[in-house]
């Protein structure tokens, strides 16, 4: 099977017009959620059943399985076997979920506890009683990825836009059907039945269209297939578990800081994740829907350039104005002054790293392309631990609940940094790219000092947010001046030629 293939900059812009979709569901979906529950033992205990439950399944559908499904799906592609090599596929995750779980089921106070040992009883009977019910989603939502990664070898991006946004609202529902009951439960049964209805549809379409198929499919193609991914993964394994250990610690030391930190966090995470969903997340998926790139190092560049000028700005931005931000966004209903204070203090520490994130995990995506996978594991590994480290500090040195949650927004701040300036050491061409960084900098310092000075100026929320944001603004065509030159001369000409031709009719 064939098909027309966009380049990585239309497929990027699809990708992103459908991660903006979903990234505006999720945001009135937090704005909901903080608005009904804030950050109290009902959105504790939904927020460590939803990890509880994705964690296990982190192995099959973790940032790094789409850099082996993706690749893989594609080849079978050019000997003509796609359909039947999706199928074995699918039957292959779907049978592993399954089991995963089936050991949920059984040993799920056991892991609750292990995961959220900070929560009172009456939290952890509440966590748990999620997990069970949430946990017959987990089949469906490993073979949603599996799917996802087959449409986007072929240039496609309907399940992937799909995906996020009927999640997000379904939790909706489930919150105002909570709203309306006071039935926590439609939490769950939202989760659960979102997850299953999109694969049972993705299954559907797909199988109805050619992309997937199961007829002929054998037990012996099926452990083929699954041998196959199992081996080029098992590179890659130590990824999850470095991820489950890293959500793992943070949760445990959330849970114990206070209640509601575990949701505060989330919260926060809820506003800077907005460049990974946005802007890694697509491109690193276009990025790997195409083959190898010939020059690596001037890819890089091309990539590095835009998004340092950007990013950099943003995150200055974000460390200035978190408390306004959060004050804006959930200071409403349920959501009340020691949300406002865990929320904000967290968002300021993930900040710090917002940039780096957003470059690691797009130039992660490169090394995968190249067919690097180990590397990029040692890497993002590597990364994982430093975050452990730092989380398993942070659960010592915090004199109060708020000075922790910065420590924990820094722990991942940290994790970034490692990630990006490790692939910067393997890629190459280190000077170059750090006298880009250096660039990009100048206009984050001035945001910063005009943050600082804008703060110090407007007493009104609403004016020191527009302020900033013009501020922003100035800074981010002063990073665009700074690293991509051309595009702003080119900008200049078109605004001359405008005024010259709006002054000739005057």
């Amino acid at each position: 099977m064939t098909a027309h293939r966009p380049s990585i900059r239309r497929f990027s812009a699809i990708l992103i017009s459908g991660a903006l979709a979903s990234k505006m569901l999720g945001f009135a979906r937090e704005v909901l959620m903080a608005h009904v529950l804030g950050a109290t033992l009902i959105a504790d205990s939904f927020r460590a059943a939803m990890t509880a439950v994705l964690i296990p399944l982190a192995f099959l559908q973790n940032e790094s399985v789409p850099a082996i499904m993706i690749p893989m799906h594609r080849e079978a592609l050019e000997r003509s076997d796609g359909p039947r090599s999706l199928g074995a596929l699918t039957v292959v995750i779907g049978l592993l979920a399954s089991a995963i779980m089936l050991a949920i089921l059984l040993l799920g106070e056991y892991w609750v506890n292990s995961m959220v040992g900070g929560f009172s009883a009456e939290g952890r009977a509440l966590a748990l009683h999620f997990v069970r019910l949430m946990s017959l989603g987990m089949p469906a939502s490993a073979i949603l990825n599996v799917l996802c990664a087959g449409e986007i070898a072929l240039g496609r991006t309907r399940l992937t836009n799909v995906r996020a946004s009927l999640l997000n609202l379904a939790v909706l529902s489930g919150i105002g059907l909570l709203a309306v009951t006071g039935d926590a439960y439609f939490l769950a049964y939202a989760f659960t039945l979102a997850f299953n209805v999109l694969a049972a549809w993705g299954l559907f379409t797909l199988w109805r269209e050619g992309v997937i198929g199961f007829s002929g499919l054998t037990g012996r193609m099926i452990a083929d297939k699954g041998a196959d991914f199992f081996r080029r993964l098992r590179v890659l394994l130590a990824l999850p578990l470095a991820e489950q250990g890293n959500v793992w610690v943070e949760r445990l030391t959330a849970s114990r800081l206070t209640t509601g930190a575990v949701a505060s966090l989330d919260y926060a995470r809820s506003l800077t994740e907005s460049a990974l969903l946005l802007i890694s997340q697509p491109v690193g998926m276009a990025v790997l829907s195409n083959h190898p790139p010939k020059d690596v190092h001037a890819q890089a560049e091309a990539l590095l350039r835009p998004l340092l000028a950007l990013t950099l700005p943003a995150s200055a931005f974000l460390v200035i104005f978190s408390t306004d931000i959060v004050r804006l966004i959930y200071f409403r209903g349920a959501f009340g002054e020691e949300a406002l204070l865990l929320t904000s203090h967290a968002l300021r520490g993930i900040a710090f790293g917002v940039w780096a994130a957003t470059l690691g995990w797009v130039l992660v995506r490169l090394l995968n392309g190249a067919g690097r996978n180990g590397v990029a594991a040692l890497i993002i590994v590597s990364a994982y631990i430093v975050n452990m480290g730092f989380n398993l500090l942070a659960a010592k040195l915090y004199a109060s609940p708020e000075q922790g949650m910065l420590l924990l927004g820094l722990a991942e701040a940290s994790r970034s940094a490692v990630l990006l300036f490790g692939i910067v050491l393997v890629l190459g061409e280190r000077r170059k790219v750090l006298m880009l960084m250096a660039l990009a900098l100048l206009p984050a310092l001035l945001m910063s000092a005009l943050g600082l000075l804008i703060q110090g100026t407007f007493t009104d929320l609403l004016s020191r947010l527009l302020a900033g944001g013009l501020g922003y603004l100035l800074c981010l065509g002063f990073a665009v001046g700074l690293l991509m030159p051309d595009m702003g001369l080119v900008a200049l000409r078109r605004l001359r030629r405008t005024f010259r031709v709006k002054g000739e009719l005057g």
